[in-house]
């Protein structure tokens, strides 16, 4: 069998990334590293396969942030939202429950790498109206009994609380 030519040396090309590149490599592993921007997890909760385009492209639609922020892969049905923003970070949260084709998204901070056997994203807040209850029922008994019904109370004004669902 014939060789092929050259002197037995193996020649080593080198590969250059591009920025968007290298943060995708970033979260290919076990970890999910964030940049050091405010950063989100998030998770889609659907088993129905949906196209991550067309959820980013819908967040982008509906979000009204005052700055920019960019949503990247860290796993199937998992994202890294970056904001360059704190307040847009916080205007997101606080306007939970977010829906994406009738399907939860579950978000939590991420300020550290973390091995993505270890997210855990399984509640959300979600803002509970309450009518006019009878004079003898307490306000705040009536919230407690509530938040506690749906996994726990996070918040309340007025007559409104926020539970958390899990």
């Amino acid at each position: 069998m014939a060789k092929s030519g050259g002197d037995g040396k193996q020649e080593r090309d080198e590969i250059s990334l591009l920025a968007e590149e290298h943060v995708q490599l970033s979260v290919k592993g076990s970890l999910v590293t964030p940049s050091g921007k405010p950063t989100l997890i998030s998770i889609v909760w659907t088993e129905k396969l949906y196209n991550p385009e067309s959820f980013r492209a819908q967040m982008k639609s509906i979000w009204n942030t005052k700055k920019k922020f960019e949503i990247q892969m860290a796993g199937q049905n998992l994202f890294l939202i970056e904001f360059d923003s704190e307040e847009d970070l916080e205007l997101i949260l606080e306007g939970r429950p977010w829906l994406f084709r009738k399907s939860i998204i579950l978000f939590n901070r991420i300020s550290q790498p973390m091995a993505r056997g270890q997210i855990r994203l399984t509640s959300s807040p979600y803002w509970i109206r309450i009518g006019s209850c009878p004079p003898e029922v307490g306000k705040k008994d009536l919230l407690h009994a509530i938040g506690v019904t749906f996994g726990g109370l996070s918040d309340q004004k007025l007559m409104k609380i926020s539970v958390v669902l899990k």
